[in-house]
Order: C-alpha cells, then structure tokens, then sequence
C-alpha cells in the first residue's frame, strides 16, 4: 500500500513586538526572487522536508464543508473567486466537485469551539496547528512523486471574522497548499510573511505561483537541479516586463476588486 505524507501549516497571530518591513529590499531583483522561492516552496515551518518541490499534478476538485455552522454564500464567494485567481496565475485547473465526485481539496468552515476537533478530524490529531495561537490551517498529502494528492483547509470563521482576518486565512491557506507550504519573516512582500500584515496575494506571490508551476519545474526537483530553470525563467520574465508589472496585475483580480 502507498504511503503518504502529510504537510502541515497555519497562519499564527501577529507578534506583540513591532515588526518593520527590511529597507531598500528590492524583490524585483532576480537572485531575491529565486531565493525567496527556495525559501518558501521547499521549506516546511512545521516539519522537517526532504527539500524537494512539491506541486498538484491532477486537477484540483474543491468541496466545501461545514462543521457547526450554516451554509454561508458570501464566505464561499470570497474562497471561489481567490481560488480562480489561482488557477489563473498558475493555469492549474482548479474546480468545484460535481455530482458524487470525490474532492481532493476540502475547505472547512466551523466555529471557533469546535476548531481542535476540525483539525483533529479533517488535518491530523498530533498537529502544531492545534495551539490556540493559530488562526486557521491547512495541510497536504504528497506522494512519493512529491505530487500533492490531497489537502484540507479549515478556517474557524468566527474567531477569524472578529479579528478581520476572513481574507488573510483564505488567501494564505488555499495559496500555500497549492505548493508553497512555508511561513518566513524576510521573504517580502508576500502573504508567506506572517508579521507584514499583508492579506492578499503581492508580486513576489504571483510570480513565486507562476514559477511554481512552471512547466520546467517538476515535482521532486531539489534547488540544485532547479537554479538554472529558475534563472533562465525569471531572466526571460524580466526581459519581458512580468516581473515589473507582477504588482499591478495581481491587483486587479481575485479579492482586490471586494476588499479594497
């Protein structure tokens, strides 16, 4: 029988201690970029990795599920319209399940009072992300192709929803089980820096999912076998101005047009 092997992550509250964004960093730069994105796609906060890339192969096929709560329209239209910015980054199809199809992305809405038993239930019972200073989680299921398989969100909307960070849980969550699974205070600016206070997806995001996925990067690649893909990639992408206009286009999709 196949193992399978779980990756788990959350988005923590902000420390009480003031945080400053680092002065004259340029994420533009091609050597940051690469960096930061060995940073954030082959590193895992929560659990050492064998530092290879992770990345769906199959079509995602979400689902979403309450737990104690009613169907909510407005929750659900915030998390579709981020999921297809995703697929449009990353051209990755991902779609909602039809009929009795299976989902192998299952979103959890619930209340705070019973966030440890969604965890418990839909993630993993040992998991970090039961400590009360999470916000929300997420986790997935490679196999050993590094293809992600499977993947659980669970967002305890109450308790989120009080502390006004509804987008911030759904951007970060669905973006990083798309394969970019790790928390980090220098990468910026990116939702993959818990004390920015960024909710959305940034440049550095967008072009961090567009080389993701990458039809030149492959599950299971280790930084090695990826810096010249990566180098030649963002060389061509400077060269044409995605780079420069990363910021502004990401802007104008997914949750930009609602929340501001």
């Amino acid at each position: 029988m196949q193992k399978f092997i779980w990756q788990t992550f959350s988005l923590w509250l902000l420390s009480q201690f003031a945080w400053a964004a680092p002065s004259n960093t340029d994420w533009q730069d091609i050597q940051y970029i690469e960096r930061a994105f060995i940073e954030v796609a082959l590193k895992n906060e929560y659990r050492q990795t064998d530092l290879r890339l992770v990345k769906w192969r199959a079509p995602i096929h979400y689902q979403f599920t309450y737990l104690g709560l009613p169907k909510n329209p407005f929750i659900e239209n915030l998390t579709t319209t981020h999921l297809v910015q995703l697929q449009t980054i990353t051209n990755h199809p991902i779609v909602p399940t039809e009929g009795g199809q299976r989902p192998n992305l299952e979103i959890i809405f619930t209340q705070d009072q019973h966030y440890q038993t969604a965890i418990k239930r839909y993630i993993q019972k040992d998991s970090k992300a039961l400590s009360r200073q999470s916000n929300c989680s997420g986790s997935f299921r490679l196999n050993h192709q590094h293809e992600i398989v499977d993947a659980k969100v669970v967002i305890p909307v109450d308790f989120v929803m009080s502390r006004g960070l509804l987008p911030a849980c759904i951007v970060e969550e669905t973006t990083q089980i798309m394969g970019l699974p790790n928390d980090s205070d220098w990468v910026f600016p990116s939702i993959a820096n818990d004390k920015s206070k960024l909710d959305l997806l940034t440049g550095l995001d967008y072009i961090m999912l567009k080389l993701l996925y990458s039809d030149h990067l492959s599950p299971g690649m280790n930084a090695k076998e990826m810096h010249p893909l990566l180098s030649q990639t963002l060389q061509r992408w400077q060269a044409s101005g995605i780079i420069e206009g990363a910021s502004k286009k990401v802007k104008q999709s997914g949750l930009y047009p609602l929340v501001y």
